[in-house]
């Protein structure tokens, strides 16, 4: 009792003491269409984010390559600007109460593995960008990721009804981080000398646990631990000119989060007659952030609900909350080629409607 107390405390300062990064994850047109990650959704090859226990269950995917991107921000008016704009873009009049927030995340086109049969593997590459305002400076940080996974799930309860999977993911990553900034006045200071600008690089390994429970087809129950041991070499230097010739290291942690999930598939005989499927779902993204974070988000945050309707295996209507926001997508499957395109509200503050903004999502799978 005294050990698991010791290692229970082990951990709680490890992640309140370490230098917390960012996650390492894909962007997903298709789970933006829904409100987001599900913990018991992990029906295809998104399942590698989602919950590794779903791979005892699912049907074998081969993934090829895709490209999936995700914008956020004043979308269009950026759009509007960028196609008006002669020479220098002046953001200052986005700038509202909340600052100024937009960024982008595309995933792919390296997203080559394979799920089924209790496997899962796969190696991505992602590059993102995110940009705020702050003392009348824009602060962009432009990084391109390598994310290496495995992991397998295994089937302890088989019973006529009732299927009981548990499930491990290990992983490898590397990022490389650009900073970079200027004048809001004249945004296209920040690709000025970028050799001087400041880079630093994230190394490291992680962990992710899954449980899933089904009854008759119908009903799951799943409990997702992601990076419930993630830790980081974090390497700085002072110019990216100065890459691979020494700088300062600490190391970091990824903070572990714990999902809750349940999902239902919707069937009867009428219904059955013009859909393929029907599934709703409900989630608690973060059990742990009220007993981690120095300061959590609003609980009403954590909540995602997701709907998803298919027709004739070829056509997917979504619609869901998360952030307390909407999101409405569709998708289309043409077997060689699925097409994925949500929009959405994204929350970026720490409560409802302190830095709220729309986020497009597209997605381009190949998918077998």
């Amino acid at each position: 009792m005294k050990s698991a107390a010791f290692v229970l405390a082990l951990f709680f300062c490890e992640v309140l003491c370490a230098e917390n990064i960012k996650p390492f994850v894909m962007p997903s047109a298709r789970a933006a269409g829904f409100g987001g990650i599900h913990a018991a959704q992990g029906d295809d090859f998104s399942s590698l984010f989602s919950n590794p226990a779903s791979f005892a269950g699912i049907e074998k995917s081969f993934s090829a390559a895709e490209l999936s991107i995700s914008l956020y921000g004043p979308v269009f008016e950026l759009l509007d600007l960028a196609a008006n704009s002669s020479g220098t873009i002046n953001i200052s009049p986005l700038v509202g109460p909340g600052g100024f927030a937009a960024g982008f995340d595309i995933g792919g086109p390296v997203a080559l593995g394979w799920v089924g049969g209790g496997l899962g593997f796969g190696i991505f590459n992602r590059t993102t960008a995110d940009a705020r305002v702050t003392s009348a400076k824009i602060r962009p940080v432009a990084a391109e990721e390598i994310l290496l996974l495995g992991g397998y799930s295994f089937r302890v309860l088989d019973n006529l009804d009732h299927k009981l999977d548990l499930g491990f993911l290990g992983k490898g990553y590397y990022r490389a981080m650009l900073n970079l900034e200027s004048s809001i006045l004249n945004v296209t200071e920040m690709f000025d000398d970028i050799d001087s600008r400041p880079f630093e690089t994230h190394f490291g390994f992680g962990l992710d646990l899954g449980i899933n429970y089904s009854f008759a087809g119908k009903l799951s129950l799943a409990l997702a631990g992601y990076d419930v041991f993630s830790p980081a070499l974090v390497t700085r230097y002072a110019a990216f000119s100065d890459y691979g010739s020494g700088g300062s290291q600490n190391y970091a942690t990824v903070t572990p989060r714990l999902a809750l999930g349940v999902l239902y598939r919707i069937q009867n005989d009428f219904l059955d007659r013009y859909l393929s499927d029907f599934i709703v779902m409900l989630d608690y993204r973060d059990l742990l952030d009220p007993f981690i974070s120095l300061i959590p988000r609003n609980p009403v945050l954590n909540i995602s609900l997701g709907a998803e309707i298919k027709l004739f295996e070829v056509l997917s209507i979504r619609a869901g909350i998360a952030d307390a926001l909407p999101s409405l997508g569709f998708g289309l499957d043409m077997k060689i080629l699925q097409f994925d395109f949500a929009m959405r509200g994204k929350e970026l503050g720490l409560d409802p409607g302190v830095q709220s903004v729309y986020a497009i999502d597209i997605g381009f799978l190949f998918r077998y």
